[in-house]
């Protein structure tokens, strides 16, 4: 009988070479594309396909043939066997296997035989699975696994190669007083989440803030304070985005950027109030602010899939947010309304 396996011991270290990545939802690429075109020529395969699995989906890097969906939920999902043992499996007939009876999914697929094979980090991780699917039932005693598991040893090799690239392109995409990423990653940034949104279905949040009377703390303070002030502030959000998605960015001067993925409104309203509540906390000094102190106005807008048609509608109304937080007084967060 089916029962959903308890995820790895190492759980934690997976997601965060996964999330480290930075692969989910990102364009078909060709170097995964040749590995599943391998996979299924060589097994004459009717579907092959690459899936990453995060915390709560499984997401198709790469698929060939029909059948396969660009991503199922994780616990809706055959390969996260494969993620909870890090052990290659081969089932002859997922329609008959005693260890899928019951499975949710299962009855609904025009495949009967599977195998998949774990992409493993160097520290024991498995973060994907590479697998190849047939339509008729096949013996899985005597399956010759080796050539999938040295297409699997390739994949992971691109893999990582994706990883230092990410982490090479993060390097030029930061920036140099605050830390953190700047306007050319948030855009990149922003599209990812705004594929994810199309994905899951899940609500994405969007903050922008701007500090108030930056001008005034330079001319009167000095740059050399408002830098500080940036830094600051740049720290503040960078211990308010505590999940591996969220992602905070310099959006341009003295304004910055929350992306929030799979955040409704209401969440979204909680970070902004723990964005003001630190920066309150910290007491930043400001000749001509609000109280003598450093305060932001922060504009939030929320979208759904069939909300808006462009992540550029959903800026547009976290920014039409920002300009009314600004005419209402400045330190406060206004969220976007028709």
């Amino acid at each position: 009988m089916f029962a959903v396996p308890q995820p790895p011991s190492n759980e934690a270290e997976r997601l965060d070479f996964l999330f480290s990545c930075g692969i989910l939802d990102t364009s078909p690429d060709e170097r995964f594309d040749r590995i599943t075109r391998l996979a299924a020529q060589f097994y004459q395969a009717d579907a092959a396909f690459i899936g990453f699995i995060d915390d709560r989906y499984q997401w198709m890097k790469s698929i060939q043939g029909e059948g396969v969906g660009p991503w199922i939920e994780r616990d809706r999902s055959v390969c996260q066997i494969v993620i909870s043992s890090g052990k290659p499996l081969v089932i002859g007939d997922m329609q008959a296997d005693s260890r899928l009876e019951g499975h949710p999914v299962v009855p609904l697929l025009p495949f009967r035989f599977y195998a998949g094979v774990p992409l493993v980090t160097d520290e024991g991780a498995a973060v994907a699975s590479l697998c190849i699917l047939k339509r008729e039932p096949q013996a899985a005693d005597g399956f010759n696994l080796s050539p999938l598991e040295d297409l699997g040893a390739i994949a992971m090799d691109e893999l990582e190669l994706w990883r230092l690239n990410r982490e090479l392109e993060r390097a030029s995409t930061t920036d140099g007083l605050t830390g953190l990423a700047n306007r050319r990653a948030f855009d990149t940034a922003l599209d990812l989440a705004w594929r994810r949104l199309q994905r899951t279905r899940e609500p994405l949040s969007l903050l922008l803030l701007d500090l108030d009377f930056f001008k005034i703390l330079n001319d009167r303070a000095g740059h050399p304070a408002g830098d500080e002030a940036l830094r600051q502030f740049g720290r503040i959000l960078s211990e308010t985005t505590s999940r591996p998605d969220d992602f905070a960015a310099r959006y341009g001067g003295e304004e910055f950027a929350l992306v929030l993925p799979d955040t409704a409104a209401a969440g979204a309203l909680a970070v902004a109030r723990t964005v003001k509540d630190a920066l309150a906390s910290a007491k930043i000094t400001h000749p001509g602010g609000i109280g003598g102190r450093l305060t932001a106005s922060i504009g939030l807008a929320t979208v759904g899939p069939e909300d808006v048609d462009s992540a550029d509608a959903l800026v547009a109304r976290a920014d039409a947010a920002l300009y009314r937080a600004k005419q209402e007084g400045r330190d406060r967060c206004v969220t976007w309304s028709p």
